[in-house]
């Protein structure tokens, strides 16, 4: 309400109390004097947001009765059309998901329902399994989507031929046009491992997001473009794809340095992930930042390092923010003509990273 007139506070909770059934069709809604005390605002303020109910056929005036609920039911299609553009339903897709209760997807929701106290729209969250997605397609309990959990191409393809109006988070399906906000993944890697060499690391290890994600292509596209600016040899052992977690950090972490060689510089794509490198480090005998050099992803404050993080900020909230805005804009029909938007990411320096000379071989 902060940023929102206070008419158009009063406005938006009376809809949401018809559109829950408190008030049904043929119900009187609270007079201006009532609706005045209830918000503890002025009877002009109330007047106001009483009218524009009745101009978006929410509601009628009628004399004698007051301000009487619409059968939305039996109202035109032209009208149920202007008011799911006047106040959508956005449903929030959860697919699959273990975790709700992981800093990325709370960060998430708190910027889409930041950014939703500005917008005049409902937010419902969905939490589907991946194999019901033609089931709820077709139901379609939403006027839009934002697809928050990365679902295979073959899913989005299929919402797109059916003509969803959505938005992918987090994440783009490269070759199509589909709406997407997600994390500019390719500059984040790049500029890690640039960080990493500028301290002098030659051998720079990556551990990325599980194998076939799209963060994970884009990242070993960037280490590929790294490695050659910088005129590094590949080497493929330096390049693991990782579960998320901290368990799947130590363990594959734990392989590489079982194999005898490892990097003495690692960007993980996750805080977690490196948190668990971290641990099969100091279990081998290796100290950071002294032996080793480790940069994560996410600014996660609980995330258990040992030391302060080194972290590359891919700013969830800003991602939920921007989606929110992209949908309404696509059901409003103002969508932008490019509607691919990229956050570029921030690398937060702390204390997991120091200088070395590579030339020596040491520290």
């Amino acid at each position: 309400m902060e940023n929102s007139p206070v008419y158009r506070h009063i406005k938006d909770v009376l809809r949401e109390e018809i559109r829950q059934g408190k008030y049904k069709p043929g119900d009187r809604l609270p007079s201006s004097n009532e609706l005045a005390a209830m918000f503890g605002t002025s009877r002009n303020t109330s007047v106001k947001a009483l009218t524009e109910l009745v101009f978006e056929g929410v509601a009628s005036a009628m004399k004698g009765s007051g301000t009487v609920v619409n059968d939305l039911n039996a109202a035109s299609g032209a009208l149920r059309r202007k008011l799911r553009k006047e106040c959508p339903d956005i449903g929030l897709l959860l697919a699959d998901l273990d975790d709700l209760n992981h800093p990325y997807i709370a960060r998430v929701l708190q910027g889409i329902s930041g950014r939703a106290k500005t917008l005049s729209c409902t937010i419902r969250i969905f939490c589907i399994r991946n194999a019901s997605i033609g089931e709820f397609v077709k139901q379609r309990p939403f006027d839009g989507l934002i697809v928050i959990t990365e679902l295979p191409d073959s899913s989005v393809l299929y919402m797109k031929q059916q003509k969803v109006p959505f938005v992918l988070l987090g994440n783009d399906l490269a070759g199509e046009e589909v709406a997407s906000v997600a994390n500019d993944s390719f500059s984040g890697v790049f500029e890690a491992m640039r960080y990493l060499h500028g301290l002098g690391h030659r051998r720079i290890g990556v551990l990325s997001g599980p194998s076939g994600r799209s963060v994970t292509a884009c990242g070993y596209l960037a280490y590929r473009q790294m490695l050659q600016e910088f005129g590094l040899a590949e080497d493929e052992c330096f390049f693991k794809a990782s579960d998320w977690g901290e368990e799947a950090g130590y363990e594959v972490f734990g392989r590489l340095l079982k194999s005898g060689r490892h990097p003495t510089a690692l960007f993980a794509f996750e805080d977690y992930i490196a948190c668990g490198a971290i641990r099969a480090a100091k279990e081998a005998g290796l100290r950071v930042p002294e032996d080793l050099s480790v940069i994560g992803c996410g600014n996660y404050t609980d995330a258990p390092s040992g030391i302060p993080l080194t972290t590359v900020e891919p700013f969830c909230g800003e991602l939920g923010a921007k989606s929110l805005e992209l949908i309404t804009a696509i059901l409003k029909g103002k969508a932008p003509p490019d509607r691919k938007i990229f956050v570029k990411p921030l690398l937060i320096e702390r204390e997991s990273c120091r200088k070395t000379d590579h030339r020596k071989g040491k520290k």
